[in-house]
């Protein structure tokens, strides 16, 4: 039960600081974009500031929230695919309000992606007991598909129950 909250509690905080570098892009682009990593860090710090997570976990729920944000943007800028190719379903299937707020965070961040692309091979790699945004993830050891349709903690692969994953991608 405790293990169940602390994912609710680590998926739960995803969302929110997903929204936060959501809010403060848009106000950061009436003056100029700033940096993805400085939003990152501004939405890490109110949710320790709010004691919604401790400095440890929300300094991981920001490397998955970046992880997911970098990943989009280099799809989308490799690409010039919309967004639905890159989450590999049905979008009607995702939360609407998530969905909108991954669609134009993605979207800003392909600006700043070129800052960012050293720090990109780490992104493309997602792993076992991390939480992910909505999307398809596939086994790098068996090829499994698993569909999050929702902000979830990243299982084992039900097939092989290997921990590593990648990112599937339409081509």
């Amino acid at each position: 039960m405790e293990q169940d909250n602390f994912e609710k509690k680590l998926v739960d905080a995803y969302d929110k600081m997903m929204a936060r570098v959501h809010d403060l892009l848009d106000d950061a682009e009436e003056q100029a974009i700033p940096t993805l990593q400085r939003n990152i860090d501004k939405a890490r710090h109110r949710a320790v500031e709010l004691r919604e997570l401790s400095a440890e976990e929300a300094d991981k729920v920001a490397a998955y929230v970046k992880r997911d944000l970098q990943e989009a943007a280099d799809y989308l800028d490799k690409t010039g695919k919309e967004l639905s190719s890159w989450f590999s379903f049905d979008l009607r299937l995702v939360e609407e309000r998530m969905l909108e707020l991954f669609a134009r965070a993605a979207d800003k961040t392909r600006l700043e992606w070129s800052k960012l692309a050293s720090q990109a091979k780490w992104s493309q790699e997602y792993h076992t007991g991390e939480i992910a945004a909505v999307g398809t993830l596939v086994c790098t050891d068996c090829g499994c598909e698993m569909h999050f349709k929702k902000t979830s903690r990243i299982p084992p692969c039900p097939k092989c129950h290997k921990t590593v994953f990648k990112r599937a991608r339409k081509v």
